[in-house]
């Protein structure tokens, strides 16, 4: 396996792992933990171990969990469905994955909130290794190609269909659906011709040759990429979890943003497999696009844009409002 390979296979499997238990904390946390006797257990269940994910990781290796009490463990699920599935059987108090999911689970008797948005935008980036695809400037470039993307019904997978359909007047392009971890390994092998890939899979990419041909991230306007998701059981019962929760993802995204140079060492410890060089380009291209925002806020905007996109192709039929599925009471009353 060459060196590029297996760094590749590293980040797949730290993508997959079953379990991440409470991480250390750095030795300087932005608030004193409160005492070990009024920590709180909670479960949070993510889609995978994501560099996307990256306030939540700083929430925990920064300390900011501990200081408002909150004792977390997380938990990968593998898959946005599974994570709320997790969340509305009481399996984990908390869920982070696409929000719209909470929306998609109300139609079928399976309710919950969001709570708070911990990704913004479409943070999708088109790259490929052949030097003779130049940059694209509209879906039509992509006629004759085949693009790869995370498996259906990925947000991944959602937005390049959306791209390809153009408004009604489809592109002729093929999706290969691979999954997290592969995409790279697919356009090297040829087969496809580029990837919609997320951080750190594109500065890595960078790192090894190829170029960035595409972003959509400016297609839907404001888009709820990442949400902080409860049940509706869970959401009347412990308003007070739910609040040190976002306080403390609150104060993670203040700190992203106000110091990089901790950021950088929180996410070399989380992402140890990653060279640094290449965490430092994904988190400049992350908090310049603003992927990774300042604040926890989600608008009914980003989630409009989101809910339209899952109806257009037909994930959700007619729910889907954000005075149902969204309360943004808990981060309107979180340090800003």
């Amino acid at each position: 396996m060459s060196k590029n390979m297996a760094l590749l296979a590293a980040v797949a499997a730290a993508a997959t792992c079953v379990a991440v238990q409470t991480c250390p904390t750095l030795a300087q946390p932005a608030a004193k933990p409160k005492a070990a006797a009024k920590m709180t257990p909670v479960t949070i269940a993510q889609f995978g171990h994501v560099f996307l994910y990256m306030p939540l990781y700083v929430a925990l290796r920064g300390g900011f969990f501990q200081a408002q009490g909150l004792d977390v463990k997380l938990v990968s699920t593998g898959g946005d469905e599974k994570t709320f599935t997790a969340v509305s059987t009481g399996n984990a108090q908390f869920g982070v994955s696409d929000p719209t999911f909470a929306a998609i689970a109300r139609e079928h008797g399976q309710g919950g909130k969001v709570v708070a948005g911990i990704v913004k935008g479409t943070p999708f980036w088109v790259i490929t290794f052949k030097k003779e695809i130049k940059p694209i400037s509209s879906p039509a470039g992509f006629a004759g190609y085949k693009v790869a993307t995370y498996t259906a019904p990925s947000t991944s997978y959602a937005v390049m269909k959306n791209i390809l359909r153009n408004g009604g007047k489809p592109v002729d392009a093929k999706i290969v659906q691979g999954a997290f971890g592969t995409l790279l390994p697919l356009i090297k092998a040829n087969h496809a011709d580029m990837a919609l890939e997320i951080e750190p899979m594109v500065s890595i990419a960078n790192h090894q040759g190829a170029h960035i041909v595409y972003s959509p991230a400016n297609l839907p306007g404001d888009f709820a990429f990442t949400g902080l998701t409860v049940s509706d059981d869970f959401f009347a019962k412990h308003p007070e979890q739910i609040q040190a929760a976002v306080n403390a993802l609150a104060n993670a995204m203040k700190f992203v943003h106000k110091d990089p140079k901790g950021t950088l060492e929180i996410a070399k410890k989380e992402f140890p497999e990653v060279p640094e060089a290449v965490i430092k380009d994904a988190l400049d291209r992350l908090i310049a696009s603003g992927t990774t925002p300042a604040s926890p806020m989600l608008t009914k905007n980003a989630w409009d844009n989101a809910i339209a996109l899952r109806k257009d192709l037909g994930d959700i039929k007619n729910g889907g409002s954000f005075d149902q599925n969204v309360d943004m009471k808990f981060v309107l009353k979180a340090p800003q």
